[in-house]
């Protein structure tokens, strides 16, 4: 071991040569479990916290748009099914912004594309708080749901950019700084519907709760300007923020980076590498289930319980404080247990809080399985991200790309086809779909572990 270890040492300060002994340099995030990290501490710079601003504005609106979109067709006048359409609205734009998020960086740059993301953002929500309102009917609603594809674009275009950028200035911890990022979006969340309903009590309009997301994009539209006039701009490709004389080791999952075999996207992109689709099977399960619950555990809850929509509702912030927890102390576990480790231990919570919340016969007995599903979720997503980052052959963004793509599918149909079913069968029969994903993405887990890469 001492000799791999030594034979993988590469200082940073030296990009494009190959360390001693051919083999390419690897990152992880884990001291443990076929890794060590030297002493390498996790040093977060002022980008580093604007970025978590970033996608913490962003989740905003994502946990802002559910119990936002029955007050909006109330208002406007239209039909309560066509509330399920919000969500169909962000995901295309999730979708869109994906796949012209690598083309915008390779030109723009991470920075300048999270900028933009931003404006785009900004511009979006302001629409939103004004012209449905003002059109009124379905109209009005036609037009929420063009903005609301703006939203997402710029919102979702910004957090890919981030994500990659964070990535790339810590990599070796970024596991931990990605979790971080979504421990951060997810409070915000969580305070999201809160503030709403608060909002609402006071006798304040729907579009109470958009300005609420507006002012926090705002906030981070500013900190990420101001960051950026203290940290060195992060190109598509190149080295981070971590401290250049420390070293990467060995560990369980590697990463090419900054090798002049394997140039950064947007310079010679090639195809990603096949391993990588596994690794998307395990985040279109782990989106697939965080949605299906979030969906449709109130019914469920209903359903099983006997209990009111607004007591179900209420109960349903519990799987998104067991999130938030769980992306608070995660990192730490991650850096103790390594990734591979939690993301099978996070699907394994999970299902056992399903367990729980699927036979539950009482409204406190289904928080409890929420808030433990929570858990387990809490940091299976941001791992899934940064395993397909590890996977992606030295392209990032590229790779943030795809992993969009895929999450804006998986929100798009998940939720849809537990509607079908529900409408063919009992709401608990439907939720029966739930394990067979956590089955799925358990098996995309480890079919997709990372090995050190070596070259002959």
């Amino acid at each position: 071991m001492g000799a791999a270890m030594e034979a993988l040492r590469w200082q940073a300060r030296s990009p494009g040569r190959s360390p001693p002994g051919g083999v390419t340099a690897a990152r992880h995030p884990v001291a443990r479990g076929g890794g060590i990290l030297g002493g390498m501490q996790l040093r977060r710079t002022p980008m580093t916290w604007a970025i978590y601003a970033c996608g913490a504005a962003w989740a905003s609106f994502i946990y802002l748009a559910g119990p936002m979109a029955p007050v909006l067709v109330d208002a406007l006048g239209v039909p309560l099914a066509w509330a399920g359409l919000v969500g169909t609205a962000m995901a295309a734009g999730a979708i869109t912004a994906a796949a012209l998020t690598p083309a915008v960086v390779a030109r723009l740059g991470r920075d300048a594309t999270m900028r933009t993301g931003l404006g785009l953002l900004i511009g979006a929500l302001v629409l939103l708080a004004v012209v449905p309102t003002a059109l009124g009917g379905s109209a009005g609603f036609v037009t929420a749901l063009v903005i609301v594809f703006f939203v997402a674009m710029g919102g979702g275009g910004q957090l890919n950019a981030g994500t990659a950028r964070l990535a790339d200035a810590h990599p070796a911890h970024s596991a931990a700084v990605i979790t971080e990022a979504n421990a951060a979006a997810a409070w915000v969340g969580l305070a999201s519907p809160l503030l709403l309903g608060l909002a609402l009590a006071a006798g304040l309009p729907w579009w109470a709760g958009v300005l609420l997301s507006l002012g926090t994009a705002v906030i981070a539209l500013t900190w990420l300007v101001l960051a950026g006039r203290s940290t060195p701009p992060g190109p598509a490709g190149g080295h981070g923020d971590e401290d250049p004389e420390l070293v990467l080791v060995v560990a369980d999952e590697g990463y090419v980076t900054n090798d002049p075999g394997h140039p950064a996207d947007g310079a010679g992109r090639r195809r990603l590498p096949r391993v990588f689709a596994i690794a998307m099977v395990a985040l279109f399960a782990a989106v697939a289930t965080e949605f299906s619950m979030n969906f449709w555990g109130s019914p469920l809850i209903q359903e099983q319980t006997g209990a009111s929509a607004s007591t179900a509702t209420t109960a349903m912030s519990s799987l998104v404080l067991g999130i938030a927890v769980g992306r608070t102390v995660g990192p730490r576990l991650i850096l103790r247990f390594g990734s591979h480790a939690m993301l099978v231990a996070g699907f394994g919570l999970a299902l056992v809080g399903f367990a729980v919340l699927w036979l539950a016969g009482s409204v406190g007995l289904s928080v409890v399985g929420l808030f433990a599903s929570g858990l387990g979720l809490s940091t299976v997503f941001p791992l899934v991200l940064d395993r397909g980052i590890v996977l992606s052959d030295g392209q990032p963004d590229l790779a943030m790309s795809r992993s969009s793509i895929v999450l804006g599918v998986a929100v798009a149909t998940a939720p849809f086809v537990l509607g079908a079913l529900g409408t063919v069968m009992s709401v608990q029969m439907a939720m029966l779909l739930v394990p067979v994903l956590v089955a799925v993405g358990v098996a995309g887990v480890l079919g997709s572990r990372p090995r050190v890469p070596v070259r002959a």
